[in-house]
């Protein structure tokens, strides 16, 4: 099903899911040694890293022959702020898999938006670009910080966001209280467009709407995640609440 290049498979619940997602990045990851892969920080992966994590210590894969990219940050977060995407990410996936920190840029979300968005977008230049990225897919069709109607120009690899609605209040759900959060940092449109493949997560009941959109709906801004549908190289994976529809 799906548009001519996307492949969407559909699995029985989340850890059928997850189970299949990190078999696929470490498959991937065995092939392609020193590779710049982007992962979300959202809930919807989690259960796939630790299940990576889990491969490495049967040593099926070795996580630190890659590099990481962060794919976003709220803007005025940081490591101390639960929920923040560093603090997701660090004590999720980075430190329990043991990568050196010399291999991971991330956005600094007490840093200067401009100059955070130039540093990340240097280091993804650096290494010609993302090879493998990770996205999960908000309610409002969203992947990162790429919000409707504000997704970044064409050459700029990363950008600041303006939250949409839906994003700064569902927001709360991962802080654990309501934040004042504005702006994203993220890596753009794009720059997730070029990368070489891409793996598309869903997998909660609110995100079927969206996934039902994206098998048929001519890719537009308005709905970020459309806009990745005819990339040559992109699975997407869903539990069976996410593909409901």
């Amino acid at each position: 099903m799906g548009s001519a290049l996307m492949r969407f498979h559909v699995h029985d619940d989340h850890s059928t899911l997850s189970e299949a997602v990190a078999s696929s990045i470490a498959t991937w990851i065995n092939g392609n040694p020193g590779a710049l892969l982007c992962l979300a920080a959202g809930d919807t992966p989690l259960d796939a890293y630790r299940r990576l994590i889990e491969m490495q210590q049967q040593r099926l894969v070795n996580l630190a022959s890659v590099y990481y990219v962060g794919l976003d940050e709220w803007v005025g977060l940081g490591y101390d702020d639960r929920g923040s995407c560093i603090q997701v990410m660090r004590d999720a996936f980075y430190a329990p898999a043991g990568i050196p920190g010399q291999r991971i840029v991330v956005f600094d979300g007490f840093g200067d938006p401009g100059r955070e968005c130039a540093r990340v977008g240097e280091w993804i230049a650096r290494h010609g670009g993302i090879d493998l990225t990770v996205l999960g897919v908000g309610m409002n069709g969203h992947i990162g910080f790429n919000e409707p109607d504000d997704i970044g120009s064409e050459d700029a690899p990363c950008h600041v966001a303006q939250l949409d609605e839906t994003t700064r209040r569902v927001s709360a759900k991962y802080f654990g209280e309501p934040r004042a959060v504005a702006q994203g940092m993220t890596v753009s449109i794009s720059a997730l467009k070029q990368t070489a493949k891409v793996i598309l997560m869903a997998g909660a009941r609110e995100t079927a709407p969206i996934t039902a959109r994206l098998s048929s709906t001519v890719p537009t801004p308005a709905l970020p995640v459309s806009l990745l549908r005819d990339h040559p190289d992109i699975e997407v994976l869903l539990d069976r609440a996410a593909a409901g529809r």
